[in-house]
Order: structure tokens, then sequence, then C-alpha cells
């Protein structure tokens, strides 16, 4: 691979893991949710869609370390 390929190896992995995290996050906390009798939407139980797209994200997030680390590390060997 290129210089180049690997720089936009390491991105593309950096903004799909960053783009995973906060989303893993804003369902984790579900800030839309309310519940009767609950003050904090955390106490409600989650839905499953909830759980399938959290999962998702969890799963990209993962992905995208890894794709950014494999970016990294080759791009350290493609200079030297």
């Amino acid at each position: 691979m290129s210089q180049r390929q690997t720089s936009r190896l390491g991105m593309v992995g950096g903004i799909v893991a960053l783009v995973g995290g906060i989303v893993s996050v804003v369902y984790l906390l579900q800030p839309w949710r309310t519940c009767p009798g609950e003050d904090s939407p955390t106490a409600c139980a989650m839905l499953p869609l909830d759980a399938v797209v959290m999962t998702i994200a969890i799963l990209a997030t993962i992905v995208g370390v890894a794709v950014f680390v494999l970016g990294l590390v080759r791009d350290k060997s493609a200079g030297s």
C-alpha cells in the first residue's frame, strides 16, 4: 500500500470508531426515553431494536479501532 492509502485507512478507521463510540454512548444513555414513575431515562429498559443498534455501534467501534491501528502500523512501516 502506498503512503496515501495507509493514511486514508487510518483516517477512515478513526472516523468509524468515533461515530460508533458516539452512537454507543447515546444509545446507552437514551436521553429521548421517558418511563412512567422514573426520573432518569437510564432506568428504563432498553427496547430490542435499541439493543440491536447499540450492538452494531459497538462492533463498528471495535472494527474502526482495529482499522485505525492497522493504518497507523502500516503508515509507520511505509514511512521507514
